[in-house]
């Protein structure tokens, strides 16, 4: 065991340099801050250097915070299970911390994989092909942000407001009503409907592993793949592992939520203790990566940053000087927001701006303190605010007529891949050898792909109706002629019909059936104060369709024109009795797709025994214990195990 775990903080502190250098102080010697935190100050560059440097020694300095040159490390002293008093100190490293971007991982052998991606196709573009950032912000409220018109929170959100501003802002861009369905979307292009609307446990088998991810599809035509950020799309084998799904690098953590400062984390196919804050730690690595980046005949990059930021627990940087309950998100906010604007930075300062493009979403929408203001509903509803997220398509490859404007056409994350992967000049395809079988709506679980077959990327490139509005195979207002949101919502046009809201077991989480500060009709909440915001219920006949939980003998659908009544207030089902037939009629034929890959299976399993490896619970779980904090690894695949 403690072989195992020598060899791995080696490998990490093998990236910094053999000269030892102290981190100085200065300007206050010692001092107490505005949230009573004791700390020594260091100027900026240096704590960015020094202090990553100790992290990666593996120095007494296991819990750093480093920003605006404050360089502090947490003592043991907690009240309450939270930490109350800081101290700092210089400490010996390794010289300065870098990130080389072909060493950090893996750190663990692994035999190859049999699964190869799909051949490449020439470019449609003329070389060099745009650099690419996929960043989802977790559970984000469509008006946490001023680039929806929430002016109070430009100050938290200046600098992704500023690239919404410079780039096409999406009104009508959908998710999933909660996070790791969206997720595992972002990088199969599969609709949730061909992976299940359930959150990925750390050990299930979610990704079909004969499936090519977005990273596997750009690393075949040369692109350089890294993942900084939330996991949460299940990894019951090593090569569900994001290393082993095409991203050259993986910091982040595998669940659905944790800690912003827990030290259990991933790095390469390997736990990795580290207690940085969250979107410190990753806004860090990826400046890192860039900044080592030589941008003359260098290949093309691909980031994607699944930001923890604002996904609870509420804990804002240890810099943010309002801890108070009304202020935590909006420090949240800032947190990750700074680093954007650091990114962005880094950037243009390599002169790789103008060949960047940023594809930019929450995972569903806000919940909690979050506002979806005018929108119904929040996370875990079918409701537009569960589902219809802050999204924009932002950099300097964005062409400058189509700068600060604002597309109406319905897209949903899934469209990212086949899109992304035309800008890379790689087929966005990834069919099955053998296609499936028709569904059979007289035998409805019937399973249409048997063992050789499985769904193809059900996302559309987009990009000719970003870069040409006029165009849009569908009368001009969707990218899909019906569009499959979950089990109880399609969307065709303008029109949603929600048949119910989700089943009990596919969450932890009844829904909300009315508005957070009265939706339209209301006014806009003020995130300012967000313990101050007052739900609104719907009137008996508001309540009366779409809002079926927990008793799913009867289903009464409603039918909105969430164009012209984004807030969800009027059913339209009696005047409209014909789109509702047709819609639900489409809804039910699609689910039964959904039926032939049996969801309901928890843990799923779609991937063949051969990619999986070999599984053994006890083996695998005794093999991860000998890392500290006891990490919750895959059971399939790991190293020694048969």
């Amino acid at each position: 065991a403690m072989s195992t775990v020598v060899f791995l903080l080696l490998g990490i502190a093998g990236f910094c340099s053999a000269t030892p250098a102290a981190c100085p102080t200065s300007v206050m010697p010692s001092g107490t801050g505005i949230r009573g935190d004791a700390f020594k100050r260091i100027d900026g560059a240096t704590a960015l250097t020094c202090c990553a440097a100790c992290v990666a020694a593996g120095a007494q300095c296991t819990a750093w915070e480093v920003d605006t040159g404050q360089c502090r490390l947490k003592n043991s002293a907690t009240t309450g299970g939270k930490i109350t008093t800081y101290s700092c100190t210089t400490c010996t490293a390794a010289g300065a911390f870098t990130l080389p971007p072909t060493s950090l991982a893996p750190t663990l052998p692994l035999p190859p994989h049999t699964h190869a991606p799909s051949a490449p196709t020439p470019p449609p573009f003329p070389a060099p092909r745009p650099h690419v950032l996929m960043v989802l912000q977790d559970d984000l409220g469509h008006d946490d942000v001023a680039f929806n018109g929430n002016s109070v929170n430009l100050d938290v959100t200046g600098n992704i407001t500023a690239l919404a501003s410079e780039g096409i802002l999406l009104k009508r861009h959908y998710v999933h009503w909660h996070c790791s369905p969206t997720r595992r979307t972002a990088i199969t292009g599969r609709l949730p409907l061909h992976h299940s609307e359930y959150l990925s446990g750390n050990q299930d088998d979610s990704i079909d592993l004969r499936w090519t991810t977005i990273a596997q599809k750009l690393k075949s035509v040369g692109y350089r793949c890294y993942w900084f950020g939330k996991g949460h799309t299940g990894y019951m084998s090593m090569y569900h592992l994001p290393t082993q799904l095409g991203f050259e690098n993986f910091t982040g953590f595998l669940g659905g939520a944790q800690s912003h400062f827990a030290a259990d984390r991933w790095q390469g196919n390997a736990p990795y203790n580290n207690t940085t804050y969250s979107a410190e730690l990753y806004g860090e690595r990826a400046v890192s990566v860039l900044e080592a980046y030589t941008p003359s005949g260098g290949p093309p990059l691909f980031f994607y940053l699944p930001w923890q930021n604002v996904h609870a627990p509420y804990q804002a940087p240890l810099w943010w000087p309002d801890n108070s309950s009304d202020s935590i998100l909006r420090g949240m906010l800032k947190a990750s927001d700074n680093w954007m604007g650091r990114i962005v930075t880094t950037l243009k300062a390599k002169s790789m701006w103008e060949n960047t493009v940023i594809f930019y979403s929450a995972d569903n929408g806000g919940v909690d303190d979050g506002s979806n203001w005018p929108l119904r509903g929040e996370k875990h509803t079918n409701w537009e605010g569960g589902v219809r997220v802050a999204a924009f398509v932002s950099g300097g490859f964005v062409p400058a007529s189509l700068r600060g404007t604002t597309s109406s056409i319905v897209f949903h994350i899934a469209d990212w891949y086949p899109t992304i992967c035309q800008l890379a000049g790689v087929s966005g395809r990834d069919d099955p050898p053998v296609p499936p079988e028709p569904v059979d709506p007289a035998n409805p679980t019937k399973n249409i792909y048997g063992s050789d077959s499985y769904p193809p990327v059900d996302g559309v490139n987009i990009w000719p109706m970003l870069t040409n509005p006029a165009y849009s195979p569908t009368n001009y207002t969707a990218a899909h002629a019906q569009l499959w949101i979950s089990e109880e919502v399609l969307i065709m046009g303008q029109y949603k019909i929600v048949v119910a809201q989700q089943e009990p077991q596919k969450t932890n989480n009844p829904p909300v059936y009315g508005w957070k500060c009265g939706g339209i009709n209301g006014t806009r909440c003020n995130t300012l104060k967000p313990l101050e915001q007052q739900w609104v219920d719907p009137t008996p006949a508001q309540a009366a369709c779409g809002c079926a939980f927990k008793d799913r003998s009867h289903f009464v659908p409603c039918l909105f024109d969430v164009e012209a009544d984004p807030s969800e207030y009027t059913d339209l089902s009696s005047t409209h009795p014909d789109i509702l037939t047709k819609m639900w009629a489409a809804l039910n034929i699609s689910n039964l797709d959904q039926s032939a890959l049996n969801p309901k299976d928890i843990p799923q399993s779609h991937s063949p025994a051969a990619l999986l490896g070999p599984c053994n619970t006890t083996c695998a779980t005794a093999f991860w214990e000998k890392f500290p904090n006891n990490p919750s690894g895959p059971i399939c695949g790991v190293p020694g195990c048969r």
